[in-house]
């Protein structure tokens, strides 16, 4: 493996298991027993927690260690109005133009994940979760052939990923179904703004999740 190929495989790594939450706000990380594990040097583990500092994933300070960094609330603001901003303009492309057969698809998409959440029994359950969430929102633009731009979008969502976790075990969970018809419906007989305001709606939900969250673990943020 090159020295590229494991760095990119330690960054992506250990950045999936701060936003799914095996590796916590505050926790210690340790190079070498990270390297060990992927079966890597230390030295591409070292770069991928050098990037993930500037991503401000982690917090590394001389003095005490690598540490796994708070969720920051204003980051997260900053990157759910980009989002919202972006999506908004692809969905709304869309709006009173989608075939049949993308119709199903996209409730397809909603059935499936209402089944997956009703099933507590499921592997693997809230992972697969997050997934046809993502499939929902990654269809309009795989539709205006702009999936590239999901995808970078995707990438740079720091600490909105990070909170989507904690929603998976909180009442705010239950309303994704809702929110996604709502946005479909708009999709077929809305208007630009019934689009807008559906989306909205459903991305500011976030604020509920980081409230619940925030007063269980209010060490696990920053505001700043």
């Amino acid at each position: 493996m090159s020295a590229r190929n494991a760095r990119d495989l330690a960054y992506h790594t250990v950045r999936s298991r701060i936003i799914t939450m095996e590796l916590k706000p505050g926790e210690a990380l340790n190079d070498r027993e990270l390297a060990e594990e992927l079966g890597i040097s230390r030295t591409p583990m070292r770069e991928a927690l050098l990037m993930l500092n500037i991503a401000r994933m982690v917090d590394i300070k001389p003095q005490s260690g690598t540490h796994v960094a708070p969720i920051n609330l204003k980051l997260m603001e900053m990157e759910q109005f980009s989002r919202y901003a972006l999506e908004k303009e692809v969905l709304n492309r869309l709006r009173g133009k989608l075939t049949e057969q993308q119709i199903a698809d996209y409730r397809r998409c909603i059935d499936d994940y209402r089944a997956l959440e009703a099933d507590l029994g499921q592997p693997r359950r809230t992972a697969r979760m997050l997934e046809l969430d993502n499939a929902f929102h990654r269809r309009a633009f795989e539709i205006c052939g702009m999936e590239d731009h999901y995808n970078y979008m995707l990438s740079k969502l720091q600490h909105v990923e990070r909170i989507r976790k904690f929603s998976l075990l909180t009442e705010e969970n239950k309303s994704v179904c809702s929110s996604h018809t709502a946005i479909l419906e708009a999709l077929l007989h809305g208007s630009a703004d019934d689009v807008s305001e559906a989306l909205e709606s459903h991305l500011s939900r976030y604020k509920q999740s980081v409230a619940q969250a925030r007063s269980v673990h209010p060490e696990y943020f920053i505001d700043e």
